[in-house]
């Protein structure tokens, strides 16, 4: 019993050691981009596999021997852990390096060594199974100290199938049990200590995200007033230097720097210097270059989102910009539609990302790239008609977006032909119905409803169709609506109206001539559908 406790005991002193190595190796950067897996290179898995295979061949040496024909290791620790955080190929490969010192400690036969190897290797493709199948970040306590459990029995079955029960039972039972809490310890220490990092990690993507989003709140609006000018400019680069944790901030146009916010040299051509471009319709109108200090790199997920901040501070000298296109070009409506985003909108989903920084980092993320994605492909397209693909996909953007607001109450089904997805249809067309079915239809009943879209081709024209069960529309507001073809002027219109409709029936009626159809048809409390056929295959009518 003594003799036991003393291993036991030997067993502690090896896991601790484990454990400051495993802090290490979080420390390392291919460990670190490893938790982002779409900065996860074949680079940094090879990395991977060597770093975990040194932690599962230095194992080997972090052993107790035991009547000088056996070894309590914690080798399996480096190879379980590599799997369950690198996958199957770091898994093996762990496995593999951690067995060749093996080969050279004289404890055991050459059969058993290699028994052991095979065992190793399976360990090691488990724990990668498990990586693919729950996730890295889904890696509980638990699901580990189960992994070293069987590990440790897939161990110990390999060598005593290979060894023979009679010539090693004997040791196993008096090493089998410190050998199997040495493992799981190592493999749950391991694990908790890795979660922290995942934690840490989620609390500076949570950080940097707020500090994007302030950033959004206290500049919207500048351009959109002011344009491109050295007093906007000043502004903005003064918000992004006073947020920020960075020594350098500057605002170039075309003609040289405008603005410079800085506490040494200049470091607008340095290597880690960021740049973030502010275009108008693929045209370069200013350069923002941000520096940290000590010129250190940007994480990704920091990239990543400044360069979405430039992409909104874009949206907005393009919004400014049609603002003084509708005033010279012919086709003001067709102008206000690509600039009638509404800011309430913006600013809302931008509400409704920061409440669920702190709490759900990951789906912020997720949220602030929709809504990147969904600014980006509405405002800075010039043609009149993408496919319908194209508008589908950034309907279902504008769908998750405003899910995050209406949760359950919020239901979508849609019913598309195969064939129609090819089809030019006006751009935005879709969004705008979806967006008035929602606001005006399922957001006003307690329990939400759902919204019906659907695409069909019947002889020669392209089918649209959006139905709601929401509230209906008025009979006053739609005989207002169904007044367009008489040319109401769109001063008599509000939102509440029907001022995007009379859009979409100008364009339909510019685009189509009379080969285009635009239909509603509403009944209080019981809902409304909006009807429109275009003709098959033609983007313009005659």
């Amino acid at each position: 019993m003594a003799e036991m406790l003393a291993l036991f005991f030997e067993v502690i002193r090896n896991i601790a050691v484990i454990a400051v190595v495993i802090y290490i190796i979080t420390q390392c950067k291919p460990f670190r981009r490893s938790m982002n897996q779409s900065h996860y290179s074949r680079r940094d898995k090879y990395a991977l596999v060597v770093v975990f295979g040194m932690l599962s061949a230095v194992g080997n040496y972090l052993n107790v021997p035991f009547q000088q024909t056996a070894m309590v290791h914690a080798r399996l620790i480096g190879t379980i852990i590599g799997g369950l955080f690198g996958g199957p190929l770091v898994g093996i490969g762990a496995a593999v390096i951690g067995m060749i010192p093996r080969f050279f400690i004289p404890v055991s036969s050459f059969p058993v060594i290699t028994a052991a190897l095979v065992a190793n290797v399976l360990i090691g493709a488990l724990s990668g199974y498990i990586n693919q199948r729950y996730g890295a970040r889904n890696i509980s306590l638990w699901l580990g100290g189960g992994i070293a459990l069987v590990s440790e029995a897939v161990l110990k079955s390999a060598v005593l199938w290979q060894a023979g029960p009679q010539q090693v039972f004997e040791l196993e039972k008096y090493i089998a049990l410190p050998a199997a809490i040495s493992t799981c310890l190592g493999v749950i220490l391991s694990i908790y200590i890795i979660r922290g990092v995942y934690a840490d990690e989620d609390n500076n993507k949570a950080n940097a995200a707020k500090k994007v989003i302030d950033i959004i709140f206290n500049t919207r609006g500048i351009f959109r007033k002011n344009g491109f000018t050295r007093e906007a400019a000043q502004q903005i680069g003064k918000i992004i230097y006073n947020t920020l944790t960075v020594d350098y901030v500057a605002v170039s146009s075309p003609e040289g720097i405008w603005v410079e916010y800085t506490q040494g040299a200049n470091k607008k051509d340095c290597k880690n210097t960021l740049q973030l471009p502010l275009r108008v319709s693929h045209r370069e109108i200013a350069v923002i270059y941000i520096s940290r200090p000590g010129l250190r790199k940007f994480h990704p997920y920091e990239e990543k989102w400044l360069l979405s901040l430039a992409e909104l501070l874009s949206l907005e000298l393009y919004q400014m910009a049609l603002d003084r296109q509708t005033v010279l070009l012919s086709q003001a409506e067709l102008n206000v539609l690509k600039s009638q985003i509404r800011p309430h909108f913006i600013f809302n989903m931008l509400s409704n990302i920061k409440a669920v920084i702190t709490t759900e980092p990951e789906k912020a993320k997720e949220l602030i790239c929709d809504l990147s994605s969904f600014l980006r492909g509405r405002l800075h397209r010039m043609e009149d008609t993408v496919s319908l693909a194209a508008e589908l996909e950034a309907v279902d953007t504008y769908i998750r977006l405003e899910k995050m607001r209406y949760g359950e109450r919020l239901r979508v089904v849609k019913t598309v032909e195969p064939e129609t997805l090819t089809q030019q249809v006006p751009y935005f067309i879709l969004q705008i119905l979806v967006e008035n079915a929602i606001k005006h239809g399922i957001f006003k009943k307690k329990n939400g409803g759902t919204v019906s879209i659907s695409a069909k081709r019947r002889e020669d024209c392209l089918y649209l169709t959006v139905h709601d069960d929401g509230e209906g529309i008025s009979p006053a507001v739609l005989a207002r609506i169904r007044a367009f073809s008489q040319q109401q002027e769109m001063s008599d219109l509000t939102e509440s109206t029907g001022i995007g409709l009379r859009n979409i029936y100008d364009r339909i009626q510019t685009l189509y001539g009379k080969r285009g159809i635009f239909s509603v048809q509403s009944t209080m409390e019981r809902g409304t559908m909006i009807f429109i056929s275009i003709p098959w295959g033609q983007e313009r009518g005659l």
